[in-house]
């Protein structure tokens, strides 16, 4: 058949986009950036299971400033400084209000031309700039919470008011009825007279 002899399509990949630190927003995941490390301290972290982790914090930079960075694990124990890194598929997180590079376990770090990157001393310091989160975002279950409450009690208010609506209908339709009714039992009680007779006794013959 036409559709077995058929060519099996070759997907193109395409180059990933570098940007620059610049670029690297706070809470903007997934970034490519070439950067260069200035300083770097090293420590082991003894883990529940006995096995030792490597956590790496230092500042990193390029041409348009400097910013701290995180790595725990495999990339942590390659890193050195003065040496030139890619930093791929990376995080940009906001600890303690400041902005940090790190990385998830989709992430990597390969290692670079040393000439690759010239950092700019006296460019902008990223991670000196405070953030300060929008209220860290409205509590929606809390809103969802109030808006029920305000509706509950929005609608025991309209039955209370149609409640009220309709208990002053019967109360209007009884007096109403009440009304009617006196007027009948006092048309029922007036006396009935002798035409013939107006005031006085009858003559007699």
């Amino acid at each position: 058949m036409a559709s077995q002899n058929r060519a099996p399509q070759t997907r193109q990949l395409t180059k990933p986009k570098f940007e620059k630190l610049s670029e690297v927003r706070p809470g903007i995941h997934g970034y490519n950036t070439y950067v260069k490390i200035e300083d770097i301290k090293k420590e082991q972290i003894k883990r529940y299971d006995g096995s030792t982790l490597v956590v790496a914090e230092g500042l990193a930079g390029d041409d348009t400033g400097v910013i701290r960075f995180r790595v725990i694990g495999e990339y942590a124990n390659i890193l050195e400084k003065g040496k030139c890194y890619a930093w791929r598929n990376g995080l940009s997180e906001v600890v303690q209000e400041r902005h940090r590079l790190s990385l998830d376990q989709f992430g990597r770090i390969t290692p670079e031309k040393d000439d690759l990157v010239v950092v700019n001393q006296s460019g902008k310091k990223y991670s000196d700039v405070e953030y300060v989160r929008k209220d860290q975002r409205p509590n929606t279950n809390n809103n969802r919470r109030d808006n029920r409450d305000r509706e509950n009690r929005d609608n025991r208010d309209n039955r209370d008011n149609r409640d009220n609506r309709e208990q002053n209908r019967e109360n209007r339709d009884r007096d109403n009825r009440d009304n009617r009714d006196n007027r009948d039992n006092r048309g029922q009680r007036r006396p009935q007279g002798n035409r013939n007779t107006r005031g006085g006794n009858q003559k007699r013959d």
